[in-house]
C-alpha cells in the first residue's frame, strides 16, 4: 500500500465518523468509540513512521523510545482535542459568542502546545538521530496532522451565523 493511500485511510478510519457519533450518543459510548478510532491510527502511523524513516538498528534504537514519549505526550493534547470537538458539537445548536470565545482560545493554544510539543521533539531526535531524520519525523507527523484536520473540517459543520 502507498504511503498517501495509507495515510488518507488513516484519516479517514480516525475520524470521519467521530463528529456524525458524537451527535447521536451518550458520552461513555463516544468515548469508547474514539478510544478504538485513535489507537487505530496510532498504530497505523507508527508504520507509516517506519515506512517514511527507514531507520538503521541503531538508528532505530534512539529514535523509537522518544517517539513513544513524543506520542504519550501527543496522546494528552489529542485529548484536549477531543474535548474541545465535544464541547463544541454538544454545543452547535446554542452557542453564544462567549463559548465561541472559549474555544477558539482553547483552539489556539492548543495548536500552539502542537508546535511546541513538534519542535521539542526535533531537537531530541536531531541530537539522538539527524538533522535529517528529525525533519522526515516532522514533515511525517505534520502530513497526518493534515489529513485529520481535512476529514475534521469536512465532517464538523461551520459556527452557525446566528
Amino acid at each position: 500500500m502507498s504511503i498517501k493511500m495509507l495515510l488518507s485511510f488513516m484519516a479517514l478510519l480516525a475520524v470521519a465518523s467521530v463528529p456524525t457519533r458524537l451527535y447521536a450518543q451518550d458520552n461513555s459510548s463516544i468515548d469508547s468509540d474514539i478510544q478504538i478510532l485513535r489507537s487505530n491510527l496510532r498504530a497505523d502511523k507508527t508504520t507509516v513512521m517506519a515506512d517514511q524513516l527507514r531507520l538503521s538498528d541503531s538508528e532505530g534504537k534512539a529514535f523509537w523510545p522518544i517517539y513513544n514519549d513524543y506520542d504519550h505526550e501527543l496522546s494528552k493534547l489529542n485529548d484536549e482535542r477531543v474535548a474541545i470537538l465535544k464541547e463544541y458539537i454538544q454545543t452547535y445548536d446554542t452557542m453564544t459568542d462567549q463559548q465561541v470565545q472559549s474555544l477558539a482560545a482553547q483552539s489556539f493554544a492548543l495548536a500552539k502546545k502542537r508546535i511546541d510539543l513538534r519542535q521539542k521533539y526535533f531537537k531530541k531526535v536531531s541530537k539522538a538521530v539527524s538533522p535529517k531524520t528529525a525533519a522526515r519525523f516532522v514533515q511525517v507527523e505534520d502530513r497526518v496532522d493534515m489529513l485529520v484536520n481535512l476529514q475534521l473540517a469536512a465532517n464538523v459543520p461551520i459556527v452557525q451565523k446566528q
